[in-house]
Formats: structure tokens, sequence, C-alpha cells
């Protein structure tokens, strides 16, 4: 009975561990890279506080992406 309280403790404190660290971080909501036809692909994000974001990068592999302006 001692083994399975202390297991059940384990898993209790394990997941609000987990709960814990993923409420403490926002992440920002990004669209999928979409491919624009020249090589490259964009992607936005939006920020919980309403800041835009975006994003652009080569299709070529090893690249990396790089903030460009949102506007058209």
């Amino acid at each position: 009975m001692r083994t399975h309280d202390l297991v059940t403790g384990t898993v209790i404190a394990a997941l609000a561990l987990c709960l814990s660290t993923t409420t403490a971080v926002a992440e920002p909501s990004c669209t999928a890279w979409m491919d624009q036809g020249d090589g490259t692909s964009w992607k936005e994000c939006v920020n919980d506080d309403g800041s835009q974001h975006c994003y652009k990068i080569s299709n070529a592999a090893g690249s990396t992406q790089y903030e460009v302006s949102c506007s058209s």
C-alpha cells in the first residue's frame, strides 16, 4: 500500500510541475510556414498582447528564419 501511495504522489507532483511550467510560458500563436513560390516561405505570429511578427526563410536545407515586415 505504501508503494502505491508513493507512486501516486510522484505522478501527481510531476503533473503539477508540468502544468505550472506550461502555463507560465506564453507562446505566440503562429501560422504554418507558407510557401511563396519563389524559394522562400513565411509565417505570421501573434503574441498574447496582440503584437504581430512575421518571419521569412529560404526553403533550402539549413536556412535560418529572420523577421520581416508584416505589411504587404
